[in-house]
């Protein structure tokens, strides 16, 4: 009997974009094996090398795919060489696949396999094939959601999950977010509360409670991708309240004494393998009042969180937030005067830091003190400006840009959303 010695195929999980993956059978020369893939909807690989090519009839090698006829690489002989080479042409794919090979030594041939391979006459490896994930940079307001118009579109970037590859990548970009507020109420106006960074920006999951009680102790389902750090929030838990330690299980009463508390972690059963459970316990800074069954939000905010979350690593540099000038028109001539008659006031404050330049304005550019809403500004110092003189005013208005350069170092294991929260560099007064 002649034998199949070896059969190589790198299993490891591959990209959702078209892939290739090359297999080596080495056997007696003669020895004759079979393959069949098919993927987790049953459906069959055409194996494009069954295709004879005839560029004399324009029949070419098709693209590897899969349908629902069934199709193998039949019979194919090891030559004298001892090796024979082939290659899997596994197409682009939009969600998440899993590929069953099976490798059949050909009895009929005289075609076993060596028992370092298998002790019958059939052969099993498997392929998983993951989807690029997505990240998502996006901009929320909680406080003033209200008085925004819609908010600029979301920034979206894909690359090869960290399921597939841990190497890392260099993926860049710039963001441009433009913001402005609602006409809803024209007294309002912007004001930088500060220069965004990346711990501006956060990650958003929810977890259910296990329990009721009250503490700081706070029992729940699961505590995968936690961090410490974390702010949480939810009916009952103390505003502001983060978490401060994970510990995996529930604290045993009666093990446990003041100085020496027992946790206990819990198993689950999952496709009959036992293993530990995700349940645990998060200790908060805050005592709050927990409730059994109760959804929790969990926030956590700059690089750090984002990869512990998903193993998501991105850089942001260049972070700055403008507030756009506010330019208006004198709609009178002003003699000397403190009073500055506009065509608009819309997105002017009363503030030191509001000031006001243009021709004829003194070189010292006076601050704005008071305003008289549609009609005019008092400013610190009087000025002689003729009519129709264009002025412009920085220090607040009603709109603002938010810039960012990103490099993506490493995709995580699903898709993550990056939130910008606005309501922690922009003030709505």
């Amino acid at each position: 009997m002649k034998k199949i010695r070896s059969f190589v195929l790198d299993t490891a999980v591959i990209s959702g974009a078209q892939s290739f993956v090359g297999y080596v059978a080495t056997g007696d020369p003669g020895s004759v094996f079979s393959v069949v893939i098919t993927n987790e909807d049953s459906n069959f690989y055409n194996f494009p090398e069954n295709t004879i090519v005839s560029l004399e009839e324009n029949v070419l090698t098709p693209a590897g795919s899969f349908s629902s006829t069934p199709t193998k690489l039949s019979q194919q002989a090891i030559d004298e060489s001892g090796i024979y080479y082939g290659t899997i042409h596994l197409p682009a794919v939009t969600d998440d696949d899993k590929y069953s090979i099976v490798v059949y030594a050909e009895a009929y041939f005289n075609t076993i396999f060596d028992k370092k391979i298998s002790n019958g006459l059939v052969y099993f490896l498997e392929i998983n094939q993951i989807i690029d994930t997505s990240l998502t940079f996006s901009l929320s307001s909680t406080a003033n959601n209200g008085d925004y118009n819609t908010l600029p579109s979301n920034v979206v970037a894909a690359g090869t999950s960290s399921k597939v590859s841990a190497s890392y990548s260099n993926r860049q970009f710039s963001i441009s977010w433009p913001v402005t507020l609602s006409d809803d109420d024209l007294l309002t106006h912007f004001v930088i509360a500060k220069q965004p960074s990346s711990k501006d920006f956060y990650i958003s999951t929810t977890k259910d409670t296990l329990n009721a009680g009250s503490g700081t102790s706070l029992e729940l389902k699961d505590i995968s991708k936690l961090s410490e750090g974390m702010v949480v929030s939810g009916t009952g838990i103390a505003s502001g309240a983060t978490i401060v330690s994970i510990i995996p299980g529930y604290k045993d009463i009666n093990k446990s004494t003041a100085k020496n508390p027992v946790y206990i972690v819990p198993k689950s059963i999952t496709n009959n393998v036992i293993s530990d459970s995700n349940g645990g316990t998060v200790i908060v800074s805050a005592s709050s009042t927990f409730v059994a069954d109760r959804t929790i939000t969990f926030k956590g905010y700059g690089k750090n969180s984002f990869e512990s979350f998903n193993s998501t690593v991105v850089e942001m540099k260049n972070l700055k937030l403008v507030i756009d000038p506010v330019v208006t028109t004198t709609d009178a001539v002003v003699s000397n005067s403190t009073t500055i008659p506009l065509t608009s006031t819309k997105g002017i404050k009363a503030a030191d830091t509001v000031l006001m330049t243009g021709i004829g304005v003194t070189t010292t550019a006076p601050h704005v003190d008071a305003i008289s809403n549609g009609v005019n500004v008092t400013v610190s110092s009087a000025q002689t400006i003729e009519n129709g003189q264009t002025i412009t005013f920085t220090g607040s208005s009603r709109s603002a840009t938010i810039t960012a350069d990103i490099a993506v170092k490493k995709f995580g294991k699903e898709n993550l959303t990056l939130t910008l929260e606005l309501d922690n560099i922009l003030t709505v007064a």
